[in-house]
């Protein structure tokens, strides 16, 4: 059984690593050439959008007894969606809406009766619990910026 005190700490530092990526995209990220495989900070945070929302939804339809959240396709497909769908944005646009996205997902998240609820499915099939999520999305928002800065001082 998970503690409030775990759940506080699992939010607690998502809200942390997302605060650093923010920072990160806000600055040196913004202005940065670098790429990962074909994805710059841009590309990124646009998917970024995107995947908040979808946990924050399924996390919510969790709470209220409904079904995990599915993921339409599989994430290269989806981040490419994310991006057309985007790309007249201004950087400051998406910033604020990741803002936002990050703030749904934390109320959704603080206000969820229970985060080992399945919350999100893979076009896989795979279903993953609102603890899963919020776990895997501070891991990949910092592996994101880490390979990003590696990028930009390899240049």
């Amino acid at each position: 059984m998970t503690t409030t005190a775990s759940t506080e700490a699992l939010i607690a530092n998502l809200d942390k690593v997302a605060h650093e990526v923010l920072e990160y995209l806000a600055g040196p990220g913004r202005v940065s050439g670098a790429r990962v495989d074909r994805w710059q900070a841009r590309d990124i945070l646009m998917h970024f959008i995107y995947f908040h929302d979808a946990t924050a939804w399924g996390i919510q339809s969790a709470a209220l007894g409904g079904p995990p959240w599915p993921v339409p396709a599989d994430s290269d497909t989806v981040n490419e969606a994310c991006r057309r769908l985007h790309e007249h944005e201004s950087f400051d646009e998406l910033l604020t809406q990741l803002r936002q996205a990050h703030a749904r997902l934390l109320g959704a998240a603080r206000r969820a009766p229970d985060l080992d609820k399945p919350c999100l499915q893979r076009s896989t099939g795979e279903v993953l619990t609102g603890r899963q999520r919020l776990e895997l999305l501070a891991r990949h928002w910092a592996e994101h910026v880490s390979e990003l800065q590696a990028a930009a001082g390899a240049r």
